[in-house]
């Protein structure tokens, strides 16, 4: 019974000793661009929605969201991942658990899967080609020390 109570203490205080590090949450959101009927080509467009809390007693005036989309070949026998666009902004979030939410532009990630063209006997296969989103890396800074980031899990194995 100790342990647990000690156990629970700790990560109370853990819990309280962390309370000024900005937390940082993100979703990736997606939509299917219209394209040409005559193209076997998809385009999707992907953002990301971040959330950018702020716990600590000090308001953030003028801290730089950066953020990183990552995508990857999809051509068989590639497995190339790649940053596909990248930024950063201003933003400013008040203090005491306020939060601000954030959504970064739209990138366009064009797939051509594997399909046949023509008909017949003089039909022939294309290959599967393009990149597609693979995931993200988004940091909040003061100056050149982070305050809070969100990688996410594809990216993270990438980079071990």
């Amino acid at each position: 019974m100790n342990i647990r109570i000690t156990l629970l203490c700790s990560l109370l205080f853990a819990s309280i000793a962390s309370a000024g590090v900005v937390s940082v949450a993100v979703k990736p959101d997606s939509e299917k661009k219209p394209g040409d009927k005559t193209k076997p080509d998809v385009t999707r467009a992907v953002w990301l929605n971040v959330r950018v809390t702020n716990s600590s007693g000090a308001k953030l005036d003028g801290v730089t969201l950066k953020w990183v989309l990552y995508a990857a070949a999809i051509k068989r026998g590639a497995d190339s991942i790649s940053i596909e666009k990248s930024g950063e902004m201003k933003i400013t979030v008040d203090s005491n658990g306020k939060y601000i939410d954030v959504a970064t532009p739209k990138v366009a990630f064009t797939t051509i899967p594997f399909h046949t063209e023509g008909s017949g006997r003089r039909s022939k296969q294309v290959e599967a080609s393009g990149k597609k989103f693979h995931g993200f890396h988004v940091q909040i800074l003061n100056g050149t020390e982070v305050l809070g980031e969100a990688v996410s899990e594809a990216v993270k194995k990438e980079l071990k």
